[in-house]
């Protein structure tokens, strides 16, 4: 699942974000199990100027929140990741990518 997310958004963001693919730790909820945390995989996406790379991350995460099907992420590390055990249909997310293309450049 990550690498083909991360195949497909990379010509999408390119050249303002960098795509890979990395393990991660996903937290399972709130309630009795706070910090209880699962393994997984995600793309990460960079920005590929450090300067102004925290306004580049909330402009992305605000992107893809705003697609007609919203694709939530979490910044951490300087990157935005896309824990692939939470998305639930990848077809979808890469359907809309040229949703989101227009979106960043709009």
């Amino acid at each position: 699942c990550a690498q083909r997310v991360a195949t497909a958004v990379s010509p999408e963001l390119a050249p303002r974000y960098a795509v890979s693919v990395c393990d991660c730790l996903g937290q399972i909820g709130s309630g009795s199990l706070p910090v209880e945390r699962l393994p997984s995989v995600a793309c990460a996406i960079t920005p590929t100027d450090r300067k102004g790379a925290g306004r580049a991350l909330d402009e992305l995460a605000l992107a893809l929140r705003s697609l007609p099907v919203p694709v939530i992420g979490r910044i951490s590390e300087q990157r935005l990741l896309l824990d692939c055990r939470c998305l639930e249909d990848e077809t979808t997310l890469i359907r809309q990518l040229p949703a989101l293309g227009a979106l960043l450049l709009g």
